[in-house]
C-alpha cells in the first residue's frame, strides 16, 4: 500500500477540525435523548472512552431517526439519509498522533497519509467510519468475475457492488471487441470498464472522471498491473482532454452513468445521481468528439422508473434530440440480487423488478 509521501495533496479526503467551542461530551452512561438534544440545539457532541462507546450513540441516533422518518420508498430513503447525516455528523472523534483517541478504535493508515502535517485534530465519527470501510476495501481489494485481476478503489471512489451489468457488457465485448481498437471508458470510477476492454483486446484506453481521487486510484490499478502504457487515465468531466476519437478508425466508448436523478453536492455525489441536461451534455460532446460510424456502449437501469423518481429513460430521451446517434441495439436482463432477512423491503421490491439495460449507441 502507498505511503504517506506517495499519496498526492490535492486528492478529496474528509474535512478535519482543529478545535471546537460548541461542544458536549458523550461518555457511556450518559442520556442519548439529551445528547440528541445538544446536536439538534447546533452543538458538536466529542465521544470519548472507547469505540464502541461511540458506535453505541451512532447506532442509537440511527434507529431514532428510523422511528421519526420511516422510510418506506426512495425519496423517504433520501430525507432519512439527510437527516442521519446532519444528525451523526456531528459528533467528533479526537485524533492525536494519526490515531482516534478511543479504547479499542481501528487504526487507519489513511489518518496519516491525508492528514501528515496535523498531528491533533477532530473527524466526524461518519467519516471516520468510511475511511475506515474504504481502507479496507483498498487495502484487500476487490474480486470481479470480469477480471484476472483485484482492483483497489481509492478512498472517495465509485465502485460497483452489484454485477449484473458488468457481466452483460463482458459479454457483448467478448463478441464485438475485435472491432474496436482505442476505447474512452467515460466517468471510469475504479476503472472496471476501463480494464474489460484491455482485457478484451483494446490497444489502448483513455480513462476520464471528474473525481482526482477516480484517476488516482485507476493510474494506481494499472501501474500495479503493468498496464499502465494502454490505461491512461485523465482529469476532467466527460471525454476531459482524452484524444479526439475522430481520429481513431474504430473508437468505441463505454459509458457507466449514474442512474438516478437528484442534486449533487459534492465531486462524489456524481458518481451516484445525474443532474438535469447530464445526459444532453454528454452527447453534444460526445457528437464533437467521435466520428461517424463510432459506437457508444451505455450501461443502464430502470432503478428510477421503478422507484417512482423518473418517467423516462433519459438516455434515449437524449439521443433522440441529438439527432446525432441513433440505438441500434437494447439488452435487457433482470436484475439478480439477493434475498434474505430484507426481501420485504421497499428497496428489494424495487430490485425484483428492476431491468439493467445495455444500449448500444451508433454515431450516425
Amino acid at each position: 500500500m502507498q505511503t504517506s509521501e506517495e499519496i498526492p495533496g490535492h486528492l478529496l479526503r474528509p474535512e478535519i477540525m482543529t478545535e471546537c467551542r460548541n461542544y458536549a461530551i458523550f461518555r457511556a452512561g450518559m442520556r442519548y435523548n439529551r445528547t440528541l438534544k445538544d446536536l439538534e440545539a447546533g452543538k458538536y457532541i466529542i465521544a470519548e472512552g472507547s469505540f464502541a462507546t461511540a458506535l453505541s450513540l451512532y447506532s442509537w441516533i440511527k434507529k431514532k431517526t428510523g422511528h421519526e422518518y420511516p422510510v418506506y420508498d426512495h425519496s423517504s430513503s433520501r430525507a432519512n439519509r439527510r437527516i442521519f447525516s446532519e444528525r451523526s455528523g456531528r459528533i467528533l472523534i479526537r485524533v492525536k498522533d494519526h490515531n482516534p483517541v478511543l479504547d479499542k478504535a481501528p487504526s487507519i493508515p489513511w489518518l496519516k497519509s491525508f492528514y501528515r502535517r496535523s498531528q491533533e485534530f477532530m473527524i466526524s465519527l461518519p467519516d471516520l467510519l468510511g475511511m475506515n470501510g474504504a481502507w479496507q476495501w483498498y487495502s484487500k481489494g476487490v474480486k470481479y468475475q470480469v477480471l484476472n485481476h483485484k482492483l483497489h478503489p481509492f478512498y472517495g471512489v465509485y465502485f460497483p457492488t452489484r454485477t449484473t451489468h458488468l457481466m452483460m457488457l463482458d459479454d457483448w465485448l467478448a463478441r464485438n471487441m475485435k472491432g474496436f481498437g482505442l476505447v474512452a471508458d467515460i466517468g471510469t470510477g475504479c476503472g472496471v470498464l476501463g480494464f474489460m476492454a484491455v482485457k478484451h483486446g483494446a490497444r489502448a484506453v483513455y480513462a476520464t472522471d471528474i473525481n482526482p481521487n477516480a484517476i488516482y486510484s485507476t493510474s494506481m490499478d494499472a501501474y500495479k498491473t503493468g498496464l499502465g502504457k494502454r490505461i491512461n487515465s485523465i482529469h476532467g468531466s466527460f471525454f476531459g482532454a482524452a484524444k479526439d476519437m475522430k481520429s481513431a478508425d474504430n473508437g468505441l466508448v463505454l459509458f457507466n452513468p449514474p442512474w438516478i436523478p437528484g442534486k449533487c453536492n459534492t465531486l462524489i455525489d456524481k458518481g451516484i445521481y445525474y443532474e438535469d441536461g447530464f445526459f444532453d451534455e454528454f452527447f453534444e460532446l460526445a457528437a464533437e468528439k467521435v466520428r461517424p460510424g463510432s459506437f457508444i456502449a451505455v450501461i443502464f437501469s430502470d432503478y428510477a422508473i421503478v422507484a417512482g423518481v423518473a418517467k423516462r429513460n433519459p438516455v434515449e430521451e437524449a439521443v433522440k434530440a441529438n439527432h446525432n446517434f441513433v440505438v441500434v441495439d437494447k439488452l435487457t436482463k433482470k436484475v439478480q440480487e439477493k434475498t434474505g432477512k430484507l426481501s420485504r423491503s421497499w428497496i428489494n421490491s424495487i430490485r425484483e423488478n428492476e431491468t439493467t439495460e445495455l444500449l448500444i449507441i451508433k454515431r450516425s
